[in-house]
């Protein structure tokens, strides 16, 4: 199976292997040399060479071989908005937003393959597996560079609805932590206080003794920023396998050795972060719009809590 990757304009000049890296979760610099050395990364225009540099506007497209996959968590996906430029879906959990080496039917863009067969959308941004919620993906070329300008200027609102644990006892609260890789056991898991500089606004919505509600509005974009800076003040996502007790029902759940105990400590069976709207300017209007996505069942048992 091929899977291109688009070289967007800050990554222009980029080493082959470098931007790789960056864009395969969970992957090194040595293992995508690996991957070229074996022939499995593609290129048009030239040589494929790791030290090679990509130009913004290529594909790069990676080989993967294709492996046997559980069917897809979803069949079809919700279509909460589409014009000419813009399509935007209702991502349910347990669904990536593109695929992988080791997942090509259950993710966003598979998934709107088959259902709309006519279209060639391409991601704006991504949401974690588990993330429900509003995915944004342009029709043509020159929405898709608009909207990674508007991105990149961090133009667009993002807002998050999360379930956490512990009663939030704070209306408003401003978290600005820097954020890294922990370099732990788990080697996706990151840290709050370390690496990049990182801004999320939360806002308690509802607090029961148990649980409370929270708004999360990220003014950066780190990898897993939300759910690093909920973990970080003491109110880590109901659900949340990676940030919870250091990451033991991550790996529990790596090697299916998750029991109903550790899913009662949880909370829940997936983390529950909801990507509840995006509001932008219309990439070829520029015309105002908000994106919203209704809020999914899991939810709904807490939101009676409160």
């Amino acid at each position: 199976m091929d899977v291109p990757f688009e070289v967007q304009k800050p990554q222009d000049g980029w080493r082959l292997d470098a931007f790789l890296a960056a864009r395969l979760r969970g992957y090194s610099r040595s293992r995508v040399q690996a991957l070229i050395r074996d022939g499995l990364v593609l290129r048009a225009g030239g040589k494929v060479k790791a030290s090679a540099p990509v130009r913004a506007g290529q594909s790069v497209v990676i080989r993967y071989p294709r492996r046997p996959e559980p069917p897809p968590a979803a069949l079809s996906l919700t279509i909460l908005h589409e014009d000419e430029a813009l399509l935007a879906v209702d991502k349910p959990a347990g669904v990536l937003s593109h695929p992988t080496d080791k997942i090509v039917a259950n993710a966003v863009t598979s998934l709107l393959r088959a259902q709309r067969p006519e279209l060639s959308p391409r991601l704006a941004h991504r949401l974690d597996r588990e993330t429900s919620g509003v995915l944004l993906l342009a029709k043509t070329a020159e929405a898709a560079r608009r909207l990674n300008l508007q991105f990149l200027a961090r133009e667009v609102r993002k807002e998050y609805l999360a379930v956490v644990h512990g009663r939030v006892e704070w209306r408003r609260r401003l978290v600005e932590a820097p954020i890294g890789r922990e370099g732990g056991a788990v080697k996706v898991r990151q840290a709050a206080g370390r690496g990049q500089a990182a801004a999320t606004e939360f806002e308690r919505r509802a607090a029961g003794e148990r649980f409370s509600l929270v708004v999360a509005r990220p003014r950066t974009g780190r990898l897993h920023q939300i759910r690093v800076h909920l973990a970080h003040v003491g109110h880590p996502v109901v659900g949340d396998k990676l940030y919870t007790e250091g990451g033991v029902y991550y790996l529990k759940a790596v090697a299916h050795s998750l029991t109903a105990d550790d899913l009662a400590a949880l909370g829940a069976e997936r983390q529950l972060l909801h990507a509840w709207s995006l509001s932008l300017a219309h990439p070829l209007s520029g015309a105002p719009l908000r994106l919203e996505a209704p809020i999914p069942a899991d939810f709904k048992p807490f939101l009676s809590l409160f």
